[in-house]
C-alpha cells in the first residue's frame, strides 16, 4: 500500500515498502532483510531519503509509522542461514525523538521481532548534521533495550561524520548510489576506513552488482542489501576470501 504525502510547496509524494535481502560479506550468506523506503515517480522507482527531506517533521513521522506498519506485515518469513535472521528497519530521528513517534516505532518492531524470531537492527535516517550529539545519545538511551543495535544512515560527508563519532552506535549505513564508483574496492575500503569512526560494522544499500559485492567483501564491509531487480533473483557469492562482518552474534 502506498503512503502519500504532500510537501510544503503543494507536491504529493509516494512512498512505498520495500524489503531487500541482507548478505552478510564475510560468508556470502543470506542474514534477514531490509525493510526500506522507495519513492515512486514517473512510474520509476527512486530512493525515498530526498523525497522525505522535504516533509515537515509531522509527516515524515507519519510516512514512517505507515511505511513501518505496511511493510513489517509484508515480512512473513525472514531467512538468516541457519541463525535468527536480521531485520534492518529505518526511521527517521524526528520520528524517533517524537515521544508518540518513539513509543509506536517500538511497538511495531517489537511485534515483528517477535513475530518473526528475527534480531532488530535499527537504521536511524535523516539526521541533521548540525544535531547536537548529546541529543543522539539521549535518544538513543530512550530506544534500549528494544533497540539495542542502531546504525545511522548518512552520506559520506565530513561534517555529517564528525556529527556522530563517539555517539555508541554500532555502524553506519550508506547508499551504494552516494559513492563515486560502488565497484572499486579501494575506494570502498577508504570509505569503511573513514566510517569506523561511527561504529565497527558497516552496511551497503541497495547493491545493484555482482562486481559491487566483490568489492565490498574485499573491502571488509559487514553487509549489503542487494536489488535484486538489477541483480537477478540468484544471489552471486563474493569471492571465498578474507572479509570484515563482524561476529553476527554480535548484531
Amino acid at each position: 500500500m502506498t503512503i502519500s504525502a504532500i510537501t510544503p510547496k503543494g507536491r504529493i509524494l509516494a512512498f512505498d515498502p520495500i524489503l531487500r535481502p541482507v548478505m552478510a560479506l564475510k560468508s556470502g550468506r543470506t542474514r534477514g532483510s531490509v525493510l526500506d523506503r522507495a519513492l515512486r515517480e514517473d512510474g520509476e522507482e527512486r530512493s525515498a531519503e530526498a523525497g522525505l527531506a522535504q516533509l515537515s517533521a509531522y509527516d515524515i513521522e507519519q510516512v514512517d509509522r505507515g511505511l513501518l506498519s505496511q511493510g513489517l506485515a509484508q515480512a512473513k518469513t525472514l531467512h538468516g542461514e541457519g541463525r535468527s535472521p536480521l531485520l534492518f528497519a529505518p526511521a527517521a530521528f524526528a520520528t524517533l525523538a517524537s515521544p508518540r513517534g518513539r513509543r509506536d516505532v517500538v511497538e511495531m518492531l517489537t511485534e515483528a521481532q517477535k513475530r518473526l524470531n528475527a534480531r532488530l537492527v535499527l537504521e536511524i535516517t535523516h539526521l541533521d548534521p548540525g544535531l547536537p550529539p548529546s541529543r543522539l545519545v539521549e535518544v538513543l538511551g530512550l530506544l534500549r533495550p528494544i533497540c539495542r543495535v542502531v546504525f545511522a544512515r548518512i552520506k559520506v560527508e565530513r561534517r555529517a561524520i564528525m556529527a556522530l563519532t563517539d555517539c555508541t552506535l554500532a555502524g553506519a549505513a550508506v547508499e551504494a548510489a552516494h559513492i563515486a564508483d560502488p565497484e572499486d574496492e579501494e575506494l570502498l575500503t577508504r570509505v569503511r576506513l573513514v566510517l569506523a569512526s561511527i561504529g565497527p560494522r558497516m552496511l551497503l544499500h541497495n547493491v545493484r552488482s555482482t562486481a559491487s559485492i566483490h568489492a565490498a567483501h574485499g573491502a571488509g564491509i559487514s553487509y549489503a542489501s542487494l536489488d535484486l531487480s538489477l541483480l537477478g533473483a540468484a544471489i552471486p557469492a563474493p569471492p571465498n576470501k578474507s572479509g570484515g562482518e563482524v561476529t553476527p552474534a554480535a548484531a
